[in-house]
């Protein structure tokens, strides 16, 4: 219910208006959202891709290799059974010079550095910016972890929009869409 791709968006669009982050450039061509459930990228030029398309550990067998200009995920590869095998595939399906967008739940913010997760029990990995480790199968230490991917990394950052430290993790802070609070970690890769 959290509709974080959509709060996601709202976010980026003012940023780009800015001139802090080019995402309407980033968001250019035919784009897929994987894992979008009813929460897509609200673009006519992206389709959605979930449970119901197929199996995002295995996407590549559902689409040409090099299809995709764009690839977005939203709180999707934290489900995979292998982040890193989940990743290098949908690689295959994004065109050279393809730009993938990832967020993923931030593992001091969002989990609270507990596991298993009490707000999303079938998380399979852990994510942060600074913590080595964690007791979850995978842990991804960002930026770090994103160097195997021979990409071009763009852009890695943790967002924490609207999000009350004081409160922490007592409660999913995400769950009410009008509150607009983010606690994930971004990153934007360019495919070579």
């Amino acid at each position: 219910m959290s509709f974080e791709t959509r709060k996601a968006m709202k976010r980026r669009w003012k940023e780009d208006d800015a001139g802090v982050y080019p995402w309407r450039r980033w968001f250019q061509g035919e784009g897929v959202d994987i894992g979008a459930g009813n929460d897509k990228v609200p673009l006519l030029n992206f389709i959605g891709f979930d449970v119901k398309d197929g199996d995002a550990n295995m996407f590549s067998a559902y689409f040409p290799a090099g299809h995709f200009d764009v690839i977005h995920s939203s709180q999707c590869v934290e489900h995979m059974l292998d982040p890193a095998a989940a990743i290098r595939d949908w690689l295959k399906a994004l065109k050279s010079g393809g730009v993938m967008i990832t967020t993923v739940p931030c593992w001091e913010l969002y989990e609270g550095m507990v596991w298993p997760s009490r707000s999303n029990p079938d998380h399979k990995s852990t994510w942060s910016l600074w913590q080595k480790g964690s007791p979850a199968p995978h842990h991804c230490k960002l930026p770090e972890w994103l160097d195997q991917f021979g990409c071009d990394v763009k852009l890695c950052r943790l967002v924490d929009t609207n999000y009350d430290y004081s409160v922490g993790t007592k409660r999913d802070q995400t769950w009410k869409p009008e509150d607009e609070v983010e606690c994930w970690i971004e990153f934007v890769m360019i495919k070579k």
